[in-house]
């Protein structure tokens, strides 16, 4: 299997249009597999407003983000690339990217707190 590199972008991108067309949410989601099969096991939440959770979950937008890290995760892992078991998720207004690394690095920048997003979201 080949590893299209706009494939994360693209579905990210429906995901967004479909749920955050109408909501200004801003902050990231650390997410992490630790199983075998590289299934998402669990995600940290760093939100800016305690109101969004909410609204996210009566969307139907946490359950579809959780299938769509999932799917993400096992294409990852079944093409062969860095990092397949953890990222870091960007939410910007209405717009997602996800950054791939090493464990260490998303867990230390998950423990700072620090919402610094990437030059290219």
């Amino acid at each position: 299997m080949t590893y299209d590199e706009c494939f994360d972008q693209y579905r990210l991108d429906l995901l967004a249009d479909q749920h955050l067309r109408h909501k200004t949410i801003n902050g990231r989601a650390f997410f992490f597999s630790e199983s075998p099969d590289n299934q998402l096991d669990y995600i940290d939440w760093q939100l800016d407003g305690d109101d969004c959770c909410d609204a996210l979950r009566e969307s139907g937008f946490l359950l579809h983000l959780r299938e769509l890290l999932n799917i993400l995760l096992v294409y990852r892992s079944q093409t062969g690339q860095p990092n397949p078991s953890q990222g870091v998720l960007y939410l910007n207004g209405h717009h997602m990217a996800v950054e791939w690394g090493a464990k260490a690095s998303v867990e230390a920048l998950r423990d700072a707190g620090k919402v610094d997003e990437p030059e290219w979201l």
